[in-house]
């Protein structure tokens, strides 16, 4: 029954919180989290509704929460990141998860950019998982990619980029990370010869792409062969 009722009121708030509701929204996912304290749901979601407000002290204690119930949960890392940002503890953010996706879309301190290709390809190959590939992407600003790639940018490259890309939109789909990620598809298409190594791509390789637009809401596509 507990939580049955806790569905109910994170249901409620989740309507409140599209509707730009958010103290409303705080109150049905506060009922949730005594009906189910055991759930990390529903702190995670008054999280979100805390930053909306500003209340950022409020947001990282519901995040720590989150962590002790499920010590995993990237997007509990993001928005944690995120909170203690906004209260100037930057150290603390960037060391926050040790294995997540970056909580801001700065660099990470210990990651150090490759300034050629020849270092980004190195690092990449070493790289075992979508985080590590997204923390070497994330160390290079979208618009030095064209002067990094020159040339020399093949398909398996670019589609193993797009994956990294599509992986961190589903990890931490909030609007920082979305405005990050769209930079880079942004920046993409100004790589020399861009389309010709797009038509090297498999279907399903160039499905990743789409996959990535839509998640952002859609943009500018053309370059990307849908135009």
């Amino acid at each position: 029954m507990s939580a049955t009722r806790a569905q109910s009121e994170k249901d409620k708030g989740n309507a409140a919180f599209k509707a730009g509701d958010y103290p409303t929204a705080i109150g049905h996912y506060s009922a949730a989290v005594v009906a189910d304290p055991q759930s990390p749901t529903y702190p995670l979601n008054r999280a979100a509704a805390y930053l909306k407000l500003g209340k950022n002290e409020d947001a990282e204690r519901d995040c720590t929460t989150v962590l002790r119930l499920d010590a995993k949960n990237v997007k509990a890392m993001f928005r944690r990141g995120q909170a203690r940002v906004a209260l100037e503890r930057l150290k603390e953010a960037r060391d926050g998860p040790a294995n997540g996706y970056p909580l801001t879309t700065d660099a990470p301190e210990k990651a150090k950019a490759p300034i050629t290709l020849f270092a980004f390809t190195k690092q990449w190959e070493k790289t075992r998982s979508s985080e590590e590939r997204w923390r070497l992407l994330n160390a290079v600003p979208p618009a030095a990619l064209p002067a990094l790639f020159q040339a020399s940018l093949d398909a398996a490259l670019l589609a193993g980029v797009l994956s990294t890309l599509r992986d961190a939109l589903r990890a931490a789909p909030e609007e920082e990370m979305q405005a990050r990620v769209r930079a880079y598809m942004q920046a993409l298409p100004r790589v020399p010869r861009f389309g010709t190594v797009v038509l090297f791509m498999s279907d399903a390789e160039r499905g990743v792409a789409r996959d990535v637009w839509e998640l952002l809401g859609g943009g500018d596509e053309r370059a990307w062969g849908r135009g």
